[in-house]
């Protein structure tokens, strides 16, 4: 089924187009990965897509009565809104097929009293029709099922009465989720549904979607999470949109070796184009100039050479970054930072009795839920903090540098944002420059004052000084948040060849596999530490938790964390097929309903009969799945 086909869209903000002509169609069952630089008009036409918005130019086709799910990058602005009411708003469509319901009882009741036998038939049909309107959105379980979906979304019932100006944005956009989920959708449109997500969160809402029967647009940042989900990738970059037919589990890496080779095969074109126009156009000129009397010959090679097909060069690819980041000395020995005993508490530990040493070179990741103390022990680490108990020692010798969430505040203010970069950097102002243009601040944009600028663009400013100068050992929070994917690899490919030591706390997994060389796990307030990469850190998620107990190596005084987290994924395996049996159970419990509304079977007394007993039964177990759901839900959550 084709859910949506659009074609010849465009958009323009003023006289500027942002994009033209696209064409496209969403499948069934298709997981679209929209994917393009910042400023490409992605959100734009997601809202189009999704009936928030309409296009200046050309033709949006949905199915009929299809209701889409859609969660907007911008969350809404819903102060004084409790929690439970943002998501009651999710059962409006519902409620309202239960007043028909009600309704449609009253004319009933109103027509067997008249002995009106005729209506009685059509409104019987329309009352069946309702019912089973109303089973198919949930019936009367509105409240059970909010419930289980607070508790998969990692809140409580107490969160419900509270206002969800009170959350953090990653609680809102987990709030937006749910209430999408519980509105029953037929497709999903989701832009940027992982952004303020912790790990464990996104790795929930990827397990979801490949569980998910149902067509989904996705635009995304996260490559990882677009390696996992997506079986189409949609590039939208320089107004114009390519398709990519790519295998779930590595679409997003399948996409950049189809992209390379379909660029390749676009030069080798243009070349071929080039040559043959060359040759042409040397042929009219050797004519001409040797004074052809010939001039039928001469105008038939012009009319050749301008009926020659035009091939467009391919675009020109974002220049790679003009400056390394390097260290003021490239040691590949002995220690950066030695700390011990570390312990920070505010109801409860964030972390106790907590060794961690850094070697010259050495390339840490700190992973964990929202909320388990990232960014805290980062910034003990860095000497920005002290800890409640414990000690940090940076080695002699050795300089630091730290990019941290708010670094767009520390900014030096009145100054442009080159000399901005400058500061403190042993590069020229060409290589600074060239340092912002590839973050997306090319041009004049590198004279602006850094007041000038949005958050998004300044937390760019501070990436390009980070690059821009020399030190042994880096601090990084969160450093691609903010980022386009061309940006986010442009830093990963200046991180890798940086010599020093770093030490990073992201959820971008892409960029954690490709840097980290050993994991620290909070959570709970403990601490694990996994060796041999970022890489073996996701594949304990996926293992059994004796598999874990043997190979994740704990700091010497460190508390281990308990060996059942690892098996999260399983778990939410099982959870996924305990959601498809409640759904199997709840249809079966829907077909004996419409068979009961029939008026044809009450001349069938003991048809009758049966089918209230099976009625009952599947009501019965419908009932019990959702209490195992509820129990596996309660179960999962930390």
């Amino acid at each position: 089924m084709e859910w949506i086909r659009f074609s010849g869209l465009d958009r323009y903000y003023g006289a500027r187009a942002i994009f033209t002509g696209l064409d496209g169609v969403l499948r069934d069952s298709r997981k679209v990965g929209l994917v393009g630089p910042n400023g490409a008009g992605k959100s734009s036409l997601v809202r189009i897509l999704a009936g928030r918005e309409e296009a200046d130019s050309g033709d949006v086709v949905r199915v009929r009565d299809a209701r889409v799910g859609y969660v907007s990058q911008t969350l809404d602005d819903d102060a004084g809104t409790t929690l439970r009411e943002l998501l009651e708003r999710a059962f409006a469509y519902a409620h309202a097929l239960e007043a028909r319901v009600r309704e449609l009882e009253t004319q009933l009741s109103v027509t067997a009293e008249a002995g009106d036998t005729p209506a009685q038939e059509r409104l019987l049909q329309a009352y069946g029709d309702a019912r089973e309107a109303v089973e198919r959105h949930g019936g009367t379980s509105h409240d059970r099922r909010m419930r289980s979906m607070l508790a998969a979304f990692g809140f409580s019932d107490d969160d419900l009465d509270l206002p969800t100006s009170a959350f953090s944005g990653g609680q809102r956009t987990r709030a937006a989720l749910a209430r999408m989920l519980l509105e029953e959708p037929d497709y999903l449109v989701l832009d940027e549904p992982t952004n303020h997500l912790d790990i464990d969160t996104v790795r929930w809402l990827e397990t979801f979607l490949l569980d998910d029967p149902r067509a989904a647009l996705v635009v995304s940042h996260d490559r990882y999470f677009l390696d996992r989900v997506a079986n189409e990738i949609w590039e939208l970059d320089g107004g114009a949109l390519a398709r990519y037919d790519v295998p779930q589990g590595r679409a997003y890496g399948a996409y950049v070796e189809e992209k390379a080779l379909r660029r390749e095969l676009a030069e080798r074109d243009y070349e071929r184009f080039r040559d043959e126009e060359r040759r042409r156009k040397a042929v009219v000129a050797e004519l001409r100039t040797h004074g052809s009397h010939n001039y039928a010959q001469v105008r038939s090679r012009e009319k050749q050479l301008a009926k020659l097909e035009r091939v467009e060069a391919p675009r020109t690819s974002q220049q790679a970054i003009a400056v390394a980041l390097t260290a003021a000395r490239r040691a590949t020995s002995g220690m950066a930072l030695v700390a011990t005993g570390l312990r920070v508490a505010y109801a409860r530990p964030l972390f106790d009795h907590l060794d961690v040493a850094v070697a010259r070179g050495d390339r840490l990741a700190i992973v964990g839920p929202n909320g388990a103390g990232k960014s805290t022990l980062l910034s003990v680490l860095a000497g920005r903090r002290a800890p409640d108990a414990g000690r940090v020692k940076i080695m002699d010798g050795v300089t630091t540098a730290y990019f941290s969430q708010d670094a767009a505040d520390e900014l030096p203010r009145g100054c442009s944002a080159v000399d901005a970069v400058l500061e403190g950097a042993s590069i020229v102002a060409e290589e600074a420059r060239a340092l912002l243009g590839r973050l997306g601040l090319g041009g004049e944009a590198g004279d602006k004052d850094v007041e000038a600028f949005s958050g998004g663009e300044r937390r760019r400013i501070m990436l390009a000084r980070l690059m821009a100068r020399s030190a042994d050992l880096l601090f990084l929070d969160e450093p691609t948040n903010d980022l386009d994917i061309p940006s986010r690899e442009a830093l990963e490919t200046v991180l890798a060849s940086y010599g020093g030591a770093m030490v990073v706390v992201s959820h971008d997994r892409y960029l954690l596999r490709r840097l980290a060389e050993r994991v620290i796990w909070l959570r709970d307030g403990a601490a694990t530490t996994i060796e041999n990469g970022y890489e073996r850190f996701e594949a304990l998620q996926r293992e059994p938790a004796r598999e874990a107990k043997a190979v994740a190596k704990a700091p010497k005084a460190a508390t281990v964390a308990r060996d059942d987290r690892l098996d999260g994924e399983r778990r939410a395996r099982d959870l996924a097929a305990c959601e498809r049996e409640v759904a199997r159970l709840d249809e079966e419990r829907a077909r004996l309903e419409r068979e009961f509304a029939d008026p044809s079977i009450y001349d069938d007394r003991p048809r009758v009969a049966q089918l209230e007993r099976e009625l009952e039964a599947a009501r019965g177990a419908v009932d019990a799945a959702y209490e195992r759901w509820e129990a596996m839900i309660a179960g999962a959550q930390p």
